[in-house]
């Protein structure tokens, strides 16, 4: 039996806007990041997508984005779903990240910091992803995450991951069945147009 997830980022917030690192930390969507999980909304009702169940992280950029995409309140938060945290580099700004890896992303470089490490992250979203579509076989679910998480989760769920910049409100779509994940394709629903395709 086929479980249909659509995983999508947040909108764009404050920091984003300001080129800060946010991951742990928290700033509230811009009136574009509100814009954008609107024009998620949209997409969504144009292919007559419903949802059996919404799942957002803790954060309030991810719960806002998960109830303008949905229309919906009854939003089950996760801290699973989270972000990486970033530690002593929460809320500076972006260009004091290191060199991202090739299907790595940071490694362990936060970890000196005080933060989490990228396979901690992997391990994390794949185990939460994982047991909510266990509990809800057959069914359309959505959830709303962050760019480094959602990242880390593909790789590790994924045998040829695609190499994509997530956009604000990016929407992966996935088919789970029997433990396996397929990924479809990634769509910014902003621009209209799809980053990654199957076919």
């Amino acid at each position: 039996m086929t479980t249909k997830l659509y995983l999508m980022r947040h909108g764009q917030t404050r920091f984003n806007l300001q080129g800060r690192i946010q991951g742990a930390c928290d700033s509230p969507l811009t009136e574009l990041g509100i814009e954008q999980a609107r024009a998620a909304h949209a997409y969504f009702v144009a292919k007559g997508i419903a949802f059996d169940a919404v799942y957002s992280s803790t954060q309030e950029r991810a719960c806002d984005t998960a109830e303008l995409a949905s229309d919906r309140t009854d939003i089950t938060r996760l801290k699973g779903l989270k972000e990486m945290d970033f530690g002593a580099f929460e809320g500076q700004q972006e260009y004091l990240n290191p060199p991202l890896q090739p299907n790595i992303g940071y490694g362990d470089y936060f970890v000196t910091y005080g933060g989490e490490g990228s396979m901690s992250v992997r391990e994390r979203m794949g185990k939460t992803v994982t047991d909510l579509l266990e509990q809800h076989p057959g069914q359309t679910l959505l959830a709303v995450s962050h760019g480094a998480a959602i990242a880390q989760f593909y790789r590790g769920v994924l045998q040829d991951p695609p190499q994509v910049r997530l956009s604000n409100c990016a929407i992966l779509e996935f088919d789970y069945e029997d433990g396996h994940y397929d990924l479809l394709s990634i769509y910014d629903p902003v621009n209209k147009e799809n980053l990654y395709s199957k076919d």
